[in-house]
C-alpha cells in the first residue's frame, strides 16, 4: 500500500575536512533531524522489535570481508547497491514478527559528494514492503492465520529511527579521508555524539575510493618534478616524515587505517571504484607447461572467464585488499538492427522502452587474476556462471533477484 513520504532530515550538511581533524567533531556529524532527535530510550527505541538484543563486544574474525564494487562508467548501479546493503544493515532484526535486517550501524563516507538521504529512505522502505509481501504470500499458502500487518505511523517511525544509525562523512581530499579514518574510532567511542551506542558497527562504506585518484596523481607528479636535483637523502627524509606527498604512500596509509578499524570493530569494508584498465586474459602469458609424475596445476588450463574482468584501478595495496571484487553494469538493450525497417523499429520501440524503465542491472565476480586462484575456487565460480546476479533499480527501491 502506498505510504506518505518521510523526511527524517531537513538537510545533510557536509563540512570540508582538513588534514588534521579538530578536537570537536560535532561539525563532522553529518545527519541532522527534524525537531528533537529520537533518543534511544527503552520505551521509544525501535530496537524493541529486535527484542532488545544485547550485542556482544566486537570480535576479530579470521577474515572480515572487504568488497570492491566497480564499473567502467557511472550510472551502473554501484551507489544503489551500497544503499541496499546499508539499508539491510540498519533495519532492525525484526519488525512485527517479520525478519528485516541486522540492527547495526554504518559509517558512510561520501567522497563523491552525492549521498542522497531520501533515496536511502526509499530503498529501506522498499525492503520492508518486499519482506512483508513475501511473508504474507507464505502465510496465505501455509496457514489460515492472519498475515503480519503494520501501520503507516509504525513504519515511518521505524525508518526514521533506523536512519539515525547511518553516520555520513564527506571528505574533500584523500588527506581529509585519511584524517577521517584516523579519528573514526574516537568519534564512534564517544557515545554522547550519536545514537548507536547499543549497536555494533556493521560496515564502513566508501563511495567512491577512486574519487580523488586523478587529483592525487597530478599532485604526485608535481611533487616528483620538484624533487629533481635535490639530494636523495633529503628526499627520503621528507618521505619518512611525511612532509612530501607520495601517491603510493597515501593509498597505503588509507588501507592501513581501514585494516586497523576492521580489527577494532570487526566490521566489513565496502567501497566503489571506476575501472578504466584493460581486460584480463588468463593463461595468455604461459609459455611452458609444468611436467612431473603427478597431475600438476597449470594456470594456462584455467578457462577464460566469460565476463569482462579488470585489474584494480587504485595504486599499491588496494589490488590485494579486497576479499571479493564485483563488477556491475546496466543491462544492455540491443540496438536496432541495420536492416530493420522504420515500421519494425516503431513496433519494437515500446518493448525496448519498457526494458529501459525496468532499470535492470547485472553483476558478476571480477575474474582478474583468476589464473592464480585455487582450482576449486575457479571451478566453483564457473558452476555459478561466474557469480552472475541481477537486480532492478526503480522509483520504489532496489530489488535483487
Amino acid at each position: 500500500m502506498p505510504l506518505p513520504a518521510v523526511t527524517p532530515w531537513t538537510q545533510v550538511q557536509h563540512q570540508p575536512l582538513e588534514r588534521s581533524i579538530p578536537a570537536d567533531l560535532e561539525e563532522q556529524e553529518q545527519l541532522y533531524h527534524e525537531g528533537p532527535p529520537v533518543q534511544s530510550e527503552p520505551e521509544h527505541d525501535l530496537n524493541i522489535y529486535a527484542r532488545e538484543q544485547t550485542f556482544p563486544p566486537a570480535r576479530i574474525k579470521s577474515t572480515d570481508p572487504v568488497v570492491e564494487i566497480s564499473s567502467t562508467s557511472s550510472g551502473a548501479g554501484k551507489t544503489q547497491t551500497l544503499y541496499y546493503l546499508t539499508a539491510i544493515a540498519i533495519l532492525p532484526a525484526e519488525f512485527h514478527g517479520v525478519k528485516l535486517g541486522r540492527g547495526s550501524a554504518v559509517v558512510f563516507i561520501d567522497s563523491d559528494g552525492r549521498f542522497d538521504a531520501e533515496r536511502l529512505l526509499t530503498v529501506a522502505r522498499g525492503i520492508v514492503h518486499k519482506k512483508f509481501k513475501t511473508q504474507n504470500e507464505n502465510a496465505e499458502a501455509t496457514t489460515t492465520e492472519g498475515a503480519p500487518v503494520y501501520t503507516e505511523e509504525a513504519l515511518n517511525t521505524l525508518l526514521v529511527t533506523s536512519l539515525q544509525h547511518v553516520h555520513v562523512f564527506r571528505p574533500q581530499s584523500s588527506a581529509a579521508l585519511l584524517s577521517t579514518l584516523q579519528s573514526m574510532d574516537t568519534y564512534l567511542f564517544d557515545l554522547t555524539r550519536h545514537f548507536s551506542s547499543s549497536r555494533r558497527l556493521h560496515a564502513i562504506v566508501i563511495d567512491s575510493a577512486s574519487a580523488f585518484f586523478w587529483p592525487d596523481k597530478l599532485h604526485d607528479e608535481v611533487a616528483r618534478t620538484e624533487d629533481i636535483g635535490r639530494p636523495y637523502e633529503e628526499i627520503e627524509s621528507e618521505r619518512r616524515d611525511k612532509k612530501s606527498f607520495y601517491l603510493f604512500d597515501m593509498y597505503a596509509d588509507l588501507v592501513a587505517e581501514l585494516k586497523r578499524l576492521q580489527r577494532l570493530f570487526s566490521c566489513a569494508v565496502v567501497y566503489t571504484t571506476i575501472a578504466w584498465s584493460g581486460r584480463s586474459m588468463p593463461g595468455q602469458f604461459s609459455t611452458s607447461r609444468p611436467s612431473g609424475p603427478f597431475s600438476l596445476f597449470d594456470p594456462s588450463d584455467v578457462p577464460v572467464s566469460r565476463t569482462p574482468s579488470f585489474r584494480s584501478s587504485l595504486p599499491g595495496p588496494w589490488g590485494v585488499f579486497p576479499t571479493l571484487r564485483l563488477v556491475v553494469q546496466r543491462d544492455m538493450v540491443r540496438s536496432f538492427l541495420p536492416a530493420m525497417t522504420v515500421h519494425e523499429a516503431q513496433r519494437v520501440a515500446p518493448m525496448r522502452h519498457e526494458v529501459v524503465l525496468k532499470g535492470r542491472f547485472v553483476g558478476w565476480v571480477n575474474g582478474w587474476g583468476r589464473e592464480d586462484w585455487p582450482r576449486r575456487v575457479v571451478e566453483g565460480l564457473d558452476e555459478m556462471d561466474g557469480g552472475m546476479f541481477g537486480f532492478s533499480v526503480g522509483t520504489d527501491g532496489v530489488t535483487f533477484d
